[in-house]
């Protein structure tokens, strides 16, 4: 239990109590009265496992942010993902909340927060990755006692329909960005045509083309903080992706050109190091700008045209998400517009399995008479 007394030289109230673990406070009052209330209030906080410290009332978002996030670089999540987090606090969640006092972070200030996002632009997906973010955040706190309670607990985001279309490059129009990328041509042809994330296809070396005409993909390389580093892939799987013939015959062209070893990479900037995506990015610029091409062409464009050829062809689904590294359920989400005749299609061979039932069983005359119309109304 603490105590209570008047201290001599300033004649204010003293609450002293011991914390949870151990070391000696003291809280100050003006009236004895608020001594004995805030007393009783922190031994029965300690009872409940509720006490706090009395300075994490002072720590706001950001610099509890600066404790938290090391622990997250720290972790086994892929530095893709680490990339991608840390782009999103820094842009969409530090600025707005990042100087609020932890302690007075209320509901309806990651409601209002989530709001102003939307009303932004952000998309869905990283509206839904900020809000992850600021939950493990706020979740950490909670757990660590610097906050009673998580304000984002309980707000629930709605969920979006179908992935917005993205916007895909017709043919000629990828060769003509091939033709206007130079040394990067090979490049533009083996993300448009085999559908390899940007990261996926800077890290092929000489050992990933096989001898069935296949690439194999297996790793990444990703820019964080100024500096590659190689991941094993955002999915952590291997897969295998066909090269179409004319792909191969240039691929191949362009691996006669570079240093032998099966650890050579395949693609490499103008000093002969590997790539980064913000300098790859500059060269679709200006080899888009060249070409005369719309200005939201980039490096993920092409991964969304080859979907989109796919697509155009009558590749199923399965295929066509195992080539582009996606599980189907996710393949579609992202790609379902480029499937509207599959729905149509299905409808039509539950119209024939139909009548071809009904001919079976009843004969040909009983199916017609089962027309709509032919058939009674029903009475209700």
């Amino acid at each position: 239990m603490g105590s209570i007394r008047r201290a001599p030289r300033t004649n204010r109230w003293e609450a002293r109590y011991r914390d949870p673990t151990g070391q000696q406070r003291t809280a100050t009052f003006d009236r004895r009265a608020d001594a004995v209330a805030f007393l009783a209030a922190t031994e029965t906080d300690k009872r409940r496992g509720e006490w706090l410290e009395p300075e994490a009332s002072q720590i706001t978002l950001r610099q509890w942010h600066a404790r938290w996030w090391p622990t997250v670089e720290k972790s086994d999540r892929a530095a893709n993902t680490l990339v991608q987090y840390e782009s999103i606090l820094r842009v969409h969640v530090l600025p707005h909340l990042g100087d609020r006092r932890l302690a007075t972070l209320r509901r309806i200030d990651v409601e209002e927060w989530l709001a102003i996002l939307r009303e932004r632009g952000l998309g869905q997906s990283a509206t839904r990755t900020a809000r992850t973010l600021l939950g493990m955040m706020l979740s950490s706190a909670v757990e660590s006692r610097v906050v009673r309670s998580n304000p984002l607990a309980g707000i629930k985001m709605t969920r979006g329909g179908a992935s917005r279309a993205r916007q895909v490059l017709t043919v000629a129009q990828v060769e003509a960005l091939a033709d206007a990328a130079g040394p990067y041509r090979v490049l533009i042809l083996v993300l448009a045509y085999c559908g390899l994330r940007p990261n996926e296809a800077f890290a092929l070396r000489r050992r990933h083309r096989d001898d069935f005409g296949q690439l194999v993909v297996e790793a990444g390389l990703v820019e964080v903080r100024g500096r590659l580093t190689a991941t094993d892939g955002k999915t952590h799987r291997r897969r295998v992706v066909p090269l179409p013939r004319f792909v191969a015959e240039e691929f191949d062209g362009l691996l006669a050109t570079r240093p032998g070893g099966p650890e050579t990479l395949v693609f490499v900037n103008s000093t002969g190091g590997p790539i980064g995506l913000r300098n790859f990015r500059r060269r679709v610029d200006a080899a888009a700008a060249a070409a005369g091409l719309p200005e939201w062409v980039t490096p993920y464009t092409l991964r969304h045209t080859c979907a989109s050829l796919l697509a155009q062809q009558g590749v199923p689904v399965t295929t066509a998400a195992a080539m582009l590294g996606h599980d189907p359920s996710m393949f579609l989400r992202v790609y379902s517009h480029l499937y509207p005749d599959d729905l149509r299609g299905a409808a039509a061979v539950l119209d024939a399995a139909r009548a071809t039932e009904l001919r079976s069983s009843c004969g040909a005359d009983v199916v017609q008479a089962l027309g709509p119309e032919n058939r009674r109304p029903t009475r209700l």
